[in-house]
């Protein structure tokens, strides 16, 4: 009597057979959903007390996850993504390594960026998989090539036994792995078609709907940094909240109506403002430098450290700067280009939706305007000493009218090689001397009466920081008590401050003997991985603060004669620095940047990290409920605007944003 697989009737596994295959299954989701949350809590952060290099008390941490709701909706996409591929290719152990091996690439990034960032990868994320040659050179090589020795592994043990398979066709074991497999295509398609619209549901709803899906199991959305999102929720669902896109929710009293009332409005309030500005950008250079990851040593609670003052230059800039101050960054660790954006468009995260992540893949392609200060500009460069394949810069800055964008591997506009020296052959990026020799190159220093916008992201200081990278280094850390490793890090990030303060001074100098009107945006990005002694719990606040500082030189403290007061902006939100230029400048503004201008001559500063946050000129936190009723006005007046030209009906005409 012939076995039931193999009469040309059968439709699909046997009762037998299923239940393997869902065992199967069911096993590697466990697997994968418990290693996924273990790269989330085996880390040196401390982030919400629940992460550890303690092996036992991380996975006590993971059996805690285990046992909630959000695991089970782990268990159940991953199960379904198994069904899937073993489906689909109808080979069950070809079907196996596959889904290992999409399982173990998912737990080594997962891992590798909580470790860089402490941050879960998000769907926006997937942007960076053509930077993949870039990414790994930020990452842990030893984990890498573990990594793809267990996928060579897997997929050699897989081909051999479907070999083994195809050869003997009859036997117990072989008959047991075809009872599992489908023989008619009917019954395939339906399993296929079934289980691929359980995958791509998260892809074809909306924001809301999502949300509401997740919420069935007991998704519990965590406001403040993402992160603790991952650890509450796992970082499958943490990936899933943020696969739909939302710019921005409409607020409250949106029409045509109200946004001509405000169209009216600050074209009012730009032409008072611009009756003692003057139109004087012609001629002049404004620069926007980005330092990467620089913060002041000194200002990290409970580090000592033995050397000479590794910031007493750019400390003594500030000083002497236009207005110097302290940045409340949305980023430890990372977050770099949502920074950047935020500093050139003046539109703060904060007041996007929380499922907005990164402007420059969310918001710029779809936005009906991104009015930004560099477009007040004849020419308008920016320059990176690195590949520009990241967070889709390329695409944005063409949006958003930047006309050349210098990196190491462009065609068009390539960073020139005589500019990517670097301080030891163990370092791994150029030094912030080598880039600022470079913008000095591109300053325009003739007569004529273009104006000039110059962008410079550094990398000298960005991760990783790898031990003995400067020989001789005269930094020794002495307090806290940390790892030798992390120890090495953090003298090798002293080190690279140092070099960038002593770097700085000598820009400054050769700034203020050009006769060119030129002024700086001189601020750094975050806080480096590196201090993971800081409970960011209890000190929030403190590590997202970071140093900036407007500088003008002699040319243009002449020409301009700044209304700016020294301390007027003590706490600055990174979307606060076009207005400040260009009160610095003294220069005309659009009715767009008049009311950027309202917003912070006005309001505190936005705490982007978190949510309802502000900042007030002592340090203070305040929240929204806590502003006057002005206060919350013009910040309902300015996120109707926001909401407008990003995600709206685009009511404003183009003379709200255009320079005329």
């Amino acid at each position: 009597m012939k076995r039931i697989f193999n009469k040309s009737k059968f439709i699909g596994p046997s009762f037998n057979g299923w239940m393997k295959l869902l065992i199967i299954g069911l096993v590697l989701s466990i697997v994968t959903v418990f290693l996924l949350q273990f790269a989330m809590h085996f880390q040196v952060w401390g982030r919400l007390n629940y992460q550890s290099t303690d092996i036992p008390v991380a996975l006590d941490f993971v059996r805690q996850y285990m046992m909630r709701s959000q695991a089970l909706y782990s268990i159940l996409a991953c199960l379904t993504l198994f069904i899937f591929i073993v489906v689909l290719v109808n080979h069950l152990f070809m079907g196996v390594a596959i889904y290992s091996l999409t399982a173990i690439v998912a737990i080594v990034a997962e891992y590798m960026k909580m470790k860089t960032r402490n941050e879960p990868i998000i769907f926006s994320d997937m942007s960076e998989v053509t930077a993949v040659s870039g990414l790994t050179k930020m990452v842990d090589k030893d984990l890498l090539v573990a990594a793809v020795a267990g996928i060579v592994i897997l997929l050699v043990l897989a081909v051999g036994l479907e070999l083994y398979i195809r050869r003997k066709k009859v036997g117990k074991f072989s008959e047991s792995v075809q009872s599992m497999m489908f023989k008619q295509a009917g019954s395939r398609l339906v399993v296929l078609i079934v289980t691929f619209l359980m995958l791509a549901t998260p892809f074809v709803v909306n924001a809301d709907q999502n949300r509401a899906i997740l919420n069935h199991f007991g998704y519990q959305w965590q406001n403040k940094i993402g992160v603790d999102d991952a650890m509450v929720n796992g970082p499958i669902m943490t990936f899933v909240s943020n696969i739909s896109s939302v710019i921005m929710r409409e607020p409250a009293g949106y029409s045509a109506k109200e946004m001509a009332h405000l169209q009216k409005k600050y074209t009012q309030y730009a032409d008072k403002l611009n009756e003692t500005r003057q139109d004087n950008l012609k001629g002049q250079t404004v620069i926007s430098i980005l330092s990467e990851s620089l913060t002041n040593p000194d200002d990290v609670p409970n580090l000592a450290y033995k050397g000479p003052d590794a910031y007493k230059n750019i400390d003594a800039i500030k000083d002497k700067a236009v207005i110097s101050g302290k940045m409340l960054s949305s980023g430890h660790g990372g977050g770099t280009a949502n920074i950047e954006y935020m500093t050139i468009a003046g539109l703060p995260l904060a007041t996007f939706a929380p499922e907005m992540a990164v402007p420059y893949t969310q918001v710029v392609p779809f936005a009906h305007k991104t009015p930004i200060l560099p477009s007040l500009f004849d020419k308008r460069e920016v320059l990176h000493p690195y590949a520009g394949m990241f967070y889709n810069r390329r695409d944005a800055y063409k949006d958003m009218g930047i006309q050349k964008f210098y990196t190491t591997d462009g065609l068009t506009y390539k960073y020139p090689d005589k500019y990517t020296g670097k301080l030891s052959s163990r370092a791994e990026y150029p030094t912030d001397e080598n880039a600022y020799k470079f913008l000095l190159d591109k300053v325009d220093t003739t007569n004529n009466k273009d104006s000039q916008f110059l962008q410079l992201m550094t990398m000298q200081n960005h991760l990783p920081y790898s031990a003995k990278e400067y020989p001789n280094s005269p930094y020794k850390m002495k307090e806290p008590a940390v790892s030798n490793s992390t120890k090495d890090q953090i003298e090798t990030y002293i080190t690279g401050v140092h070099q960038t303060d002593l770097a700085t001074k000598k820009l400054i100098a050769k700034v203020e003997k050009i006769k060119r009107p030129i002024t700086m945006v001189f601020y750094g990005d975050h806080w480096p991985v590196v201090f993971t002694f800081v409970d960011q719990n209890k000190q929030m606040q403190t590590s997202h603060e970071t140093d900036y500082f407007i500088y003008q030189n002699a040319a243009a403290r002449k020409m301009n004669k700044s209304k700016l007061q020294h301390d007027e902006r003590p706490y600055a939100s990174p979307s606060d620095f076009p207005a400040l230029a260009l009160k610095a400048t003294n220069s005309k503004l659009t009715p767009f940047f008049a009311l950027q201008t309202k917003f912070v001559d006005e309001l505190p500063a936005l705490a982007n990290y978190t949510r309802d946050t502000f900042v007030d000129e002592q340090g203070h936190k305040l929240n929204t409920k806590d502003l006057t009723s002005k206060q919350k006005k013009l910040l309902h007046e300015f996120m109707l605007v926001q909401y407008d030209i990003t995600a709206g009906n685009h009511y404003l005409d183009d003379s709200f944003t255009d320079n005329q």
